[in-house]
This record gives C-alpha cells, sequence and structure tokens, in this order.
C-alpha cells in the first residue's frame, strides 16, 4: 500500500491545515515587523478554520482505522502519525496567536529588533515546507530536517536569551525585556511542535515510536541499509522495562537482516552487553552477538544478533514431547557444561529471603489480603508470617552453598531459546548474570513453569512432569558435585520464587494458590530446623497442581 494511498481522503485537509499554518506564520511576522497592537481579523478567522480542519481530519481519520482490517497495523500508523503531526500543527498555530497577543505590551514595538527574530521564522517556513511530501511521500530526510528545525531554533533562542538577561541584570528596558523573553520563547516552543511532528512520521515509516536521537542512532549502526529498516513488534514481555523490538531492512547482506534492537536503563544495558561478553568467552554462541550500542541520554541500545526458534514457555505450551525432550536433552548438556566450566570454590549465597522480603511491598499492593497479622486457630498461635521469613533467613545464613557459578540470573522458562533445526540452546536476557549459587537458576527455571496460567488438567500434568525432570536433573548435578544442602536451599529459592510470583498475577485464585504453596513449604522447612539439613527433601507435591 502506497503512503498516498493510506492518507487518501485526508490529502487536501491536511495541505490545506499546513497552509493556513504558513499563512498565521507570515501574518505574525508582518505583526512584528510594523509593531501593530491588535490581532488582526483575518488571523482570528483562520485560526477557527484551523481548529475546524483539525476535528474534520481526527474523525475521518478514525473512521477509516474502522474500516481498516484489523491486522492492517500500517494504516493505524499512519492514522496515528497525522492526527500527532495535526495536533502539533494546531498548537504551532495557538503559539502564534500566542505572540501576536504579547506584542502588546511591547511599550517600543522598536525594540524587538534588537533580535534577528527573523531568523527563527526562516526555519519555522522552512520546516513547515517539508511537512506534507515527508508524510504524505515517506521521505524520512525531510522529516529529519523537520526535526532538526528544533535544534537550531534551540540554538537561536539561547542566543537570544543570554542577551535578554544581561538586560535585565542591568535593570533597564525591564518590561520590553520580558515581553521580548516571551516571544522568542513561544518561537522556540514551536520547534518542539516540529520535533513531535518530524518524530511521527519517521515512526509511521520505521514502524514504531522512534525519537530523532534513535534514528539517527540506528543509521549510524546500520550502515548497510541505507537508512532503510523498519522496525517489528516482537511481542516479547520483559519486567525489567527495557523496549525490545525486531529491526528489518531488505538492504542489509542475507543473513543479518533482522537485528533486535533492545532499549532500556543505561547501566541496565551497559551491564548486559559486559555480561555477554563474559558468556562468549565461557560458551561461544549460547548468547546473542552484540551489533551495536549507543547510550542515549541516561538510556542506552543495543543491537543484538536475531535468534531464530521457540522458548521454553512455548515448547512446553506446545505439548510435543519429542520436541521438548530434544530440546531439554540439549539444555541439560548446556547447563552442566556452564556450571562445570565456572565453578568457583567460594560459595555465594543467594539470599533468597532477602530477596523476598525486599518484594513484599509489591505483592502487598497487588494482594493486600496476602499482609497476614498474627494468625490464633484455637490454641494454637502462629507468629506473623514476615517473623516465619526471617526466622528463615536465620536458618539461610547457615547454608552456604558449597561453591558457586555463573547464573543466567534470571532463568525464566521464556529466556531461553532453542534453535531445531540447529539443535542449539540459547540464553538471552542477561544483564543479571553473576557469580552466585545455581539454586537460583534452578528454583526460577521451576516456578516459571508452575506459575504459567494455564489450567487444562493435561497441560498442567505435563508442566509437572517438566518441572519433576528439571528437579531430578539438578539433583542428579548437586549428588555429583557433593552438595549435600542442595534441597534445603532449593526450597528457600522455591518460597521466594512462589511468593513474589503472584505480583503479577491478577487471577485471585491462582495467586492464593502460588502464595499458599509457599507458606506450606515455608512452615516444612521450619519444621525441619534443629535437624540435620542434608536430610532435608523438598516436597516434590509442591509443584503439582
Amino acid at each position: 500500500m502506497s503512503p498516498m494511498f493510506a492518507f487518501k481522503g485526508l490529502n487536501e485537509n491536511f495541505m490545506f491545515l499546513v497552509v493556513r499554518i504558513r499563512r498565521q506564520l507570515e501574518d505574525t511576522l508582518g505583526v512584528l515587523e510594523l509593531g501593530e497592537k491588535t490581532l488582526p481579523d483575518r488571523m482570528r478567522t483562520r485560526e477557527d478554520y484551523i481548529d475546524n480542519l483539525k476535528i474534520t481530519i481526527e474523525r475521518k481519520s478514525y473512521r477509516k482505522i474502522l474500516r481498516s482490517r484489523s491486522e492492517d497495523d500500517r494504516v493505524i500508523r499512519m492514522m496515528g502519525s497525522l492526527n500527532t503531526a495535526v495536533s502539533n500543527l494546531e498548537e504551532i498555530g495557538d503559539y502564534l496567536i500566542n505572540i501576536v497577543t504579547q506584542v502588546q505590551y511591547l511599550s517600543d514595538p522598536t525594540f524587538m529588533g534588537h533580535f534577528d527574530y527573523q531568523a527563527y521564522f526562516r526555519v519555522i517556513e522552512e520546516a513547515l515546507d517539508l511537512i506534507v511530501p515527508s508524510l504524505f511521500k515517506g521521505i524520512v530526510k525531510d522529516a529529519l530536517a523537520v526535526c532538526r528545525a528544533e535544534i537550531e531554533l534551540d540554538r537561536l533562542y539561547k542566543r537570544d536569551f543570554d542577551a535578554l538577561m544581561a538586560i535585565l541584570r542591568e535593570g533597564r528596558d525591564i518590561g520590553n525585556a520580558v515581553t521580548a523573553l516571551m516571544i522568542l520563547r513561544y518561537l522556540e516552543r514551536i520547534g518542539d511542535s516540529l520535533l513531535n511532528i518530524g518524530e511521527a512520521i519517521i515512526s509511521a515509516y520505521a514502524g514504531s515510536r522512534l525519537k530523532l536521537f534513535e534514528y539517527l542512532a540506528l543509521q549510524d549502526h546500520l550502515p548497510a541499509a541505507g537508512g532503510k529498516f523498519t522496525i517489528e513488534d516482537i511481542h516479547a514481555e520483559t519486567r525489567s522495562g527495557c523496549r525490545i523490538e525486531k529491526v528489518v531492512s531488505p538492504d542489509i547482506p542475507k543473513g543479518v537482516q533482522e537485528v533486535i534492537f533492545k532499549e532500556g536503563e543505561l547501566g541496565k544495558i551497559e551491564q548486559e552487553r559486559e555480561k555477554l561478553g563474559r558468556w562468549q568467552e565461557i560458551m561461544p554462541g549460547l548468547t546473542p552477538k552484540v551489533f551495536g550500542f549507543q547510550p542515549l541520554n541516561g538510556k542506552a541500545f543495543m543491537l543484538l544478533e536475531c535468534i531464530e526458534g521457540l522458548n521454553f514457555q512455548e515448547i512446553v505450551i506446545k505439548q510435543n514431547g519429542a520436541l521438548f525432550r530434544q530440546a531439554f536433552r540439549e539444555l541439560k548438556g548446556v547447563m552442566d557444561a556452564v556450571w562445570t566450566r565456572t565453578k568457583l570454590p567460594e560459595g555465594k549465597p543467594a539470599n533468597f529471603m532477602r530477596q523476598l522480603l525486599g518484594k513484599l511491598p509489591e505483592v502487598y499492593e497487588v494482594h493486600s489480603s496476602f499482609n497476614r497479622p498474627t494468625q490464633i486457630i484455637g490454641s494454637l498461635e502462629r507468629p506473623p508470617f514476615v517473623d516465619r521469613l526471617k526466622q528463615a533467613a536465620r536458618i539461610e545464613a547457615a547454608l552456604t552453598p558449597p561453591f558457586s557459578v555463573f547464573i543466567h540470573g534470571d532463568f525464566n522458562a521464556d529466556n531461553i531459546l532453542y534453535n531445531h533445526r540447529e539443535n542449539r540452546i540459547y540464553y538471552i536476557d542477561l544483564h543479571r548474570s553473576h557469580d552466585l549459587d545455581y539454586v537460583q537458576d534452578v528454583s526460577v527455571f521451576m516456578i516459571s513453569n508452575f506459575r504459567m496460567p494455564l489450567f487444562n488438567p493435561g497441560l498442567r500434568h505435563w508442566l509437572s512432569e517438566v518441572i519433576d525432570e528439571f528437579y531430578c536433573f539438578a539433583r542428579e548435578f548437586s549428588e555429583r558435585h557433593g552438595d549435600e544442602t542442595f534441597d534445603a536451599r532449593l526450597a528457600l529459592g522455591l518460597i521466594r520464587s512462589l511468593i513474589s510470583s503472584t505480583r503479577f498475577i491478577l487471577k485471585e485464585d491462582f495467586s492464593k494458590d502460588l502464595f499458599l504453596r509457599g507458606i506450606y513449604l515455608l512452615d516444612r522447612l521450619l519444621e525441619h530446623e534443629g535437624r540435620p539439613w542434608e536430610q532435608f527433601r523438598v516436597p516434590r507435591d509442591i509443584w503439582v497442581y
């Protein structure tokens, strides 16, 4: 579908809107140059026309979205871009009216002559002339020029702001200086509106919301794309606050036509890049390659190798026994190799109870009923839940793991990919990787499978088998490496994951089930205190739903 076709029926309305804003700009310049004290009637009339055009375009675009096929994302993107442009053009019109209104407060109409305000108007005029072709024809370089107008207007404003501050410090022409500052400030704010318009146009053709600096950074890191790329939603759900999308370009050489764009908080993305480097040293090819990294105003993005395959959550849901066996066999081999290669004699505890105590406020925000005081059942008094967690924390302090390994750190089932054609496992989302007790990854993987909101009896039975088989694999590893308190530490990890997971689950009965299983396991652990921890075993019915 051509861009012009996407906007069919709206072209003329939008072009008239831009023309009217252009006329308002010319009249505003004329008022400043002539020092007129009143708003010209033609500007007032044109303002009403602009408001009506905005309403007309909005209504037509909404109808166009409703008539389009629900799967036609491009129409939705184009209409969203159009409406953003329309709203910001109307805002520019409002700023121009405000400028003219301010002129009446100048006691000396020639005062504005001390500043090259005409330069602002030239920049704005050039940007307005580029909006129609960039939006209707998809000329991204013109949209970039519209965005860059904001940078030039900021530069002009900074120059004049400094000059006005000097005048105010001297205490002369204060009234005129303040009025001039207001007028120039409105001209500078028009740059913000132009930036919004340019970014909206870029996003319409890139396929996702992109800021100017993000688009330019992507251009720098994808020179082979020649500026031609789109960004596709890969429906990646992440609780880390990162944005993850796929960048696709027809001009990038075959084999690397798709890369993953991951944006997030600077420290988190830097951390992940560092961890990816270590993973490549441990087991080359286990993690995605990094093609680019760019800090962006307190945030950062990475371009990562796009890995094909299914994550373990998808494999489990498919209930394809043959595929699961093949993938699970490969996963066990990878985990055994990684744990063995990175094994260090110094044990580093996971501090599961400290983790859980830190997450409890979030749990209570979602499920206030879990915040239980002391319970009295007949003559039996149970201490508060938090006190029992603190007791478990004291137990945990005595259960130092015999060794540490380099763990994934967020070993959820959807962070492990399996490529069937290559018979290869891949790890993703690795910013939490570090040397720690391997039981952290074991417990997280087990509960990430258990907490899947799937309630078909056959599927739940399958999930229980998956979790049980993983437990057997991890326990066999612990026996081979002389880890005698594996089950006790695993219980702590399972308690932590069962209870903290409820903050992501709104289904009341299911979240309560997870919480009570965590309580049950906590009670079993506390009851065992005073006996050898080597004898403790996790009750395997805990993961049978």
